[in-house]
């Protein structure tokens, strides 16, 4: 039988939880429109939010009346760190994820004490360039590619850096002194979006991000869906062409070997000899150039996308799509062969209204993403780090 006192310690997190992420989703808010909102007693309002002023976690915002109340986004710190093939790249973020600092750190090798040594160098560098006390830090978020258990802060698998079984939340606790939270950066991007983006007031919506690789995550009844290990979103490996090109995966036929940036410039390549050696940035320039064989090029490539983004929604039926990564940089003469094979694949009753937003994407928006995995423990106080040290 729960004791009485462990009712009570679960009725104030959720409490507490109740009103911070109502006054997210809404802004200033007055103590009168909360317990309308949230459907709690005028006095169990008060309760709360004068203990949440009293820990500097909601703020009084102006002096006319009702006063409204904020959250404390300026007075409380996190870490995002992204891990890409030849840096890390971080951030320091308020609680909003408004980036203070940045930095992007050369690693000279993937070995998880290498990445763990440069998290803690990172920190140092961020506190340095914003003045923000260490002390002040909340916790540490990180996205990497791969297969990530969450929960207990392990990558799985990442083919990428050639990982398996890895505690890598653990091994960058013991070199930061801070909480650390892991996952897919997939998903980390989705949790940043579920807090402040487009799916801040959307309980269900699918992220698909295109850059190096593709992947999505899935968020339903406003809560991330990893599956059962941490291995859902997998979108870039579901199928596009039954026995077609060969993808990283070592499958056939996967989205990704087709859609992904790499694929696109990997084939532009072949079909195009006297550019077998250009780069992305060269065939951007060639976007804009019209050239004949890339826009064909993207033309089937992000007509595959859009047929498989089609079988996604008309699977899982979300309010929204939001589309991300690198790859949004390709523009319109991928994009519009995505959305019109979207309409003609998609059901009607799905298509409908359904919004694809188009995320602008800069080169820290991936460790931004990340620290909303540290910022999400302060609006969801089930949310457990992954490793790390007991919070004050």
């Amino acid at each position: 039988m729960t004791s009485l006192k462990g009712d009570q310690g679960t009725t104030r997190a959720l409490n507490r939880r109740l009103i911070l992420n109502e006054i997210r989703r809404q802004g200033p808010t007055s103590r009168a429109r909360l317990a309308e909102q949230t459907g709690l007693s005028p006095a169990a309002i008060t309760f709360v939010t004068t203990e949440l002023l009293q820990e500097g976690l909601l703020i009084e915002k102006g002096e006319r009346r009702p006063i409204p109340l904020d959250i404390h986004y300026s007075g409380h710190f996190v870490i995002g760190l992204k891990l890409m093939e030849s840096r890390l790249e971080a951030v320091l973020t308020d609680l909003s994820t408004q980036i203070l600092a940045r930095t992007s750190l050369d690693l000279p090798d993937h070995q998880p004490e290498t990445v763990a040594r440069y998290a803690a160098r990172a920190r140092e560098e961020l506190c340095q360039q914003s003045g923000v006390d260490a002390q002040k830090l909340l916790g540490v978020g990180m996205g990497l590619p791969g297969v990530i258990d969450a929960k207990s802060g392990i990558c799985l698998l990442s083919g990428r850096f050639g990982w398996k079984d890895i505690p890598i939340a653990r091994l960058i606790s013991e070199h930061t002194q801070l909480p650390v939270w892991v996952d897919n950066d997939v998903n980390a991007f989705a949790v940043a979006e579920r807090l402040f983006g487009s799916g801040k007031n959307t309980p269900n919506f699918v992220v698909v991000t295109v850059g190096r690789a593709i992947g999505s995550a899935i968020v339903m009844e406003g809560k991330l869906y990893r599956g059962r290990n941490g291995g859902a979103g997998e979108f870039g490996h579901t199928l596009s062409e039954y026995r077609g090109r060969k993808c990283e995966c070592g499958r056939l036929g996967c989205l990704e070997a087709y859609a992904s940036e790499h694929s696109l410039l990997r084939h532009f390549q072949e079909i195009s000899p006297r550019h077998h050696n250009i780069q992305m940035e060269g065939l951007l320039k060639l976007i804009d150039r019209k050239n004949e064989r890339i826009l064909n090029v993207l033309e089937d490539a992000g007509s595959r996308l859009g047929r498989n983004l089609a079988d996604m929604a008309n699977l899982l039926n979300p309010d929204l799509i939001v589309l991300g990564g690198e790859g949004v940089r390709l523009g319109e003469a991928f994009f519009r062969p995505m959305r019109l094979a979207f309409r003609e694949r998609a059901f009607d009753c799905v298509a409908e209204d359904l919004p694809i937003a188009i995320h602008d994407w800069g080169d820290d928006a991936w460790a931004r993403g990340a620290a909303g995995l540290a910022t999400e423990h302060f609006f969801d106080f089930e949310v457990q780090p992954s490793e790390g040290l007991e919070n004050n």
